[in-house]
């Protein structure tokens, strides 16, 4: 699992922002894979990129690991993954930002990225156009159907698993994948007020 190039390698790194310190045994355990080389592997590449540092602890003779820098590890992987080339399509709807935000979370989207973000509470960072996974092969005819107006609204390949969560009954992100997604679209400094609400709690 070197590199961030496979579905795998997300899913590691996804539980290494949720359990900053681990060990390999659990990770393992926590997806039901075979514990041996291609963790271990996963777990020293990240060693030896000083993302992931080996602790003085042990659990049952198992060393235990710490991610040296969440931020610094969501900013390398963003490396592999460009999020603005996940785009399915974007439109211009004729109704108002609530209801479409309402419409989409109703009809197979996840809001993602600002509009995830928003939906957490940050009042700070106002982004117009909403943003959403398509997991449902309808929404796209959907939006389609609409009629033409200002509101902005871009659809994404929903290419990787999460741990969808729900904010005023609309799905959106877990935080962690905001905070991911963020980085991958190049709107990092967009998570500067989240990020300590997620990773400082």
């Amino acid at each position: 699992m070197k590199g961030f190039k496979t579905e795998d390698s997300y899913k590691a790194m996804y539980y290494i922002l949720e359990h900053p310190k681990f060990n390999s045994r659990h990770l393992s355990e926590f997806y039901d894979w075979d514990f041996g080389g291609k963790i271990s592997d996963f777990v020293n590449w990240l060693i030896d990129l000083k993302l992931v540092r080996k602790t003085h602890e042990t659990e049952k003779g198992k060393p235990r690991y710490e991610v040296a820098s969440r931020a610094e590890l969501v900013n390398f992987y963003s490396k592999y993954r460009d999020l603005n080339k996940k785009i399915i399509q974007s439109y211009k709807i004729a109704m108002d930002r609530n209801s479409a935000i309402k419409l989409i979370g109703e009809n197979g989207g996840i809001l993602c990225l600002t509009t995830a973000l928003e939906l957490y509470g940050d009042e700070y960072f106002h982004d117009p156009t909403i943003h959403a996974y398509s997991d449902d092969p309808n929404l796209l005819p959907l939006m389609e159907d609409q009629a033409e107006g200002n509101t902005k609204v871009i659809l994404y390949e929903y290419d990787l698993p999460d741990e969808i969560k729900k904010k005023k009954d609309i799905p959106v992100t877990s935080p962690n994948r905001t905070i991911v997604d963020l980085f991958c679209a190049n709107l990092a400094y967009a998570a500067e007020r989240f990020i300590p609400k997620v990773w400082l709690k």
